[in-house]
């Protein structure tokens, strides 16, 4: 029987996600550092302190979640179940998507071990190109962009429809 998934290629992957992911949690334990926390009133600026520290967790976070959805597919593949990860191996290879979320929250610019982890996982081979292509967004952003700013505005036709001191 042909193996359709490649062990040593996902553990080399598992490997450099590992590896992204402790340069994720520097970097947010860097903003801890700084003081930064989640409770701040700065939380509809793409950018400020409590969307950074957001990112980053998410980043973080996400890149520790994806080790194990990768180990969940080696385990099973490596015991002759890959028909029970075939869908995950494909989803797998497009990479994480907490990646471009956490990262369209920080400022800019992104501390030195975000850019080495986003680096590292543009050089693993297992992606598709389209996480690829992400990472690169991310690396060549000047600024945070999320969350818009047009989300918190109100417009016209909405304050006309929402009753004074209630939802609409």
């Amino acid at each position: 029987m042909k193996r359709e998934i490649d062990i040593e290629q996902l553990v080399t992957a598992m490997k450099s996600v590992d590896e992204a992911g402790r340069l994720f949690e520097e970097a947010l334990a860097v903003y801890q550092a700084r003081g930064l926390q989640r409770n701040g009133d700065d939380f509809k600026v793409a950018g400020g302190s409590v969307q950074t520290l957001q990112g980053a967790e998410e980043m973080a976070r996400g890149a520790r979640k994806f080790l194990a959805d990768l180990a969940l597919v080696v385990g099973y593949a490596s015991a002759g179940f890959e028909e029970r990860v075939t869908g995950r191996y494909e989803t797998a290879r497009k990479g994480f998507t907490a990646l471009s979320g956490g990262a369209a929250r920080m400022a800019r610019p992104l501390l030195d071990p975000t850019v080495d982890g986003l680096r590292l996982l543009r050089s693993v081979d297992v992606f598709e190109p389209s996480f690829g292509e992400t990472i690169e967004e991310v690396l060549s952003a000047e600024k945070a962009t999320y969350p818009d700013p047009s989300m918190f505005r109100v417009t016209s036709q909405r304050a006309a429809t929402t009753p004074v001191g209630g939802r609409p």
